[in-house]
């Protein structure tokens, strides 16, 4: 386990039980309904959801690991991100140009990714669907890394809050909190979280971890990303450094019932 840090380039399968007192346990658990996060369980994870487990209690047994040896003084990707962060800067928030230089430098992580599991999409040139196939830059090391200090980050933030903030929901790199912000600001102090700020500053010059994007009333969630507000927030925002003003949430997403409930 203790070979398992957070810039440790590694996998394995674990078994693990967390204790009560963690309001969200952090390790993902793939069932045929997507992916869960129970108390207790067997997991396919990375090295910083490993080390973020450890540090919040849990019982952990290594039962199978790979750790892949790699240079950290080689920072392959660093440039490239750093010169598309910089573009997105000679652009305002939300212009074509902004969301093309967010575009190509998030898509940087898909295609380490791509063509690791079975996906058909639609071709152009011939007009017909295809197997995806791999790109030059596919590595399910890289990939696994990235989705699991992603995930690490926002395990350590929400667990770290106050018992009295309510979690409402969480998606990839986000979630709904009634947290204040300097709740939040406390929140953001671990290991995981500052090593993810200062990611930041290297490429973009700003340590900021998380950002406020909404500020609502009373919000109405149906699923992970199927979000709604049934009574706006306020429209300004003083003292929290918020960039995107906007006092509601609405965020689509189907809901889908049993036929055998359809009259």
């Amino acid at each position: 386990e203790e070979d398992y840090t957070p810039l440790t380039m590694g996998v394995a399968n674990v078994e693990f039980e967390f204790p009560e007192s963690v309001e969200f346990p952090t390790l993902p658990v793939r069932t045929d309904n997507g992916l869960i996060f129970p108390r207790k369980g067997v997991s396919n994870c990375a090295a910083p959801e490993i080390f973020l487990a450890k540090s919040l209690g849990a019982k952990l047994k290594i039962r199978h690991g790979v750790i892949v040896p790699n240079r950290t003084d080689t920072k392959i990707f660093r440039q490239f991100i750093k010169q598309c962060a910089n573009k997105r800067k000679d652009f305002d928030k939300g212009t074509l140009q902004e969301l093309f230089w967010k575009e190509v430098s998030n898509a940087s992580y898909g295609k380490t990714a791509q063509g690791l599991h079975e996906k058909r999409v639609f071709d152009l040139r011939s007009r017909t669907t295809q197997p995806l196939p791999q790109s030059k830059i596919t590595n399910p090391f890289f990939a696994a890394y990235i989705t699991s200090f992603v995930r690490a980050v926002l395990g350590e933030v929400i667990n770290a809050l106050p018992n009295t903030a309510c979690v409402f929901s969480c998606t990839t790199d986000g979630f709904l909190t009634s947290a204040t912000p300097d709740e939040i600001k406390e929140a953001i102090r671990g290991p995981l979280a500052q090593q993810f700020s200062h990611s930041r500053l290297n490429l973009s010059g700003d340590p900021t971890v998380l950002e406020i994007k909404h500020q609502i009333k009373r919000p109405l969630g149906w699923r992970t990303r199927g979000q709604a507000t049934l009574k706006q927030g306020e429209k300004e925002f003083p003292n929290v450094g918020i960039q995107e003003k906007s006092n509601f949430v609405l965020a689509k997403g189907g809901i889908y019932t049993e036929a055998a409930l359809d009259t």
